[in-house]
């Protein structure tokens, strides 16, 4: 099990390399494009959105430049938050634990997390989609995304960087059966194949998942 140390430790170590290798990665995501503009379409006009594990605030600023302006990008990594900030200085960023969020229940109207769950065993995640569900409003919805499979990856460095972390591959089955179990309504769930030239070569799993 990764810590929340752990994580802290990585991300702050990678914040500004992270940021200048992830800044510009939408541009050749088609997939995403679609999914985030929809969801910045519907959920515009339904209150605060939490942009959870937003990392430089790349999906952040995409969701704010498509009319999802009320929205807060939110990291465990100060560093991350520095990095957002920085970046995007009219967009709001703050530091935050997905297994212990700090808004109140009901304060949500829509939450999204990209590649937010992936340093998380079966139990946490199940913890934050407890807290997700609680803090949106009923009807919110709830996208994310992650690796799919079922393997452990261990990293000792990153961008030249010594970590010490664990990524995580989850089955689209049993993620459909924990947002279930923890509240949620699965509204679509997809798989992609890898852009090999520029990604990490694992299949991409998106669901959108609905407070009941």
């Amino acid at each position: 099990m990764n810590s929340t140390d752990k994580i802290l430790h990585c991300y702050n170590q990678v914040a500004e390399d992270y940021a200048i290798e992830r800044w510009d990665e939408l541009s050749r995501k088609r997939i995403d494009q679609l999914l985030l503009k929809e969801f910045a379409s519907v959920n515009k006009d339904k209150g605060p959105c939490a942009d959870f594990g937003c990392g430089p605030g790349q999906t952040t600023k995409f969701l704010y430049d498509n009319g999802l302006e009320n929205i807060v990008g939110i990291d465990l990594s100060p560093a991350m938050v520095k990095v957002a900030q920085r970046l995007s200085p009219h967009i709001k960023f703050e530091t935050g634990d997905l297994l212990n969020i700090a808004f109140p229940s009901g304060y949500l109207g829509s939450a999204l997390a990209f590649y937010a769950i992936v340093h998380f065993n079966h139990n946490q995640i199940r913890t934050c989609f407890t807290e997700i569900n609680r803090v949106l409003k009923t009807g919110g919805d709830f996208l994310f995304s992650y690796h799919a499979g079922d393997e452990v990856v261990h990293f000792d460095k990153a961008h030249d960087k010594e970590i010490d972390i664990d990524l995580f591959f989850f089955k689209t089955e049993d993620i459909v059966q924990l947002l279930k179990e923890t509240g949620f309504k699965v509204i679509d769930a997809i798989e992609r194949r890898p852009n090999e030239e520029m990604e990490y070569p694992t299949r991409r799993a998106y669901v959108w998942a609905e407070k009941r």
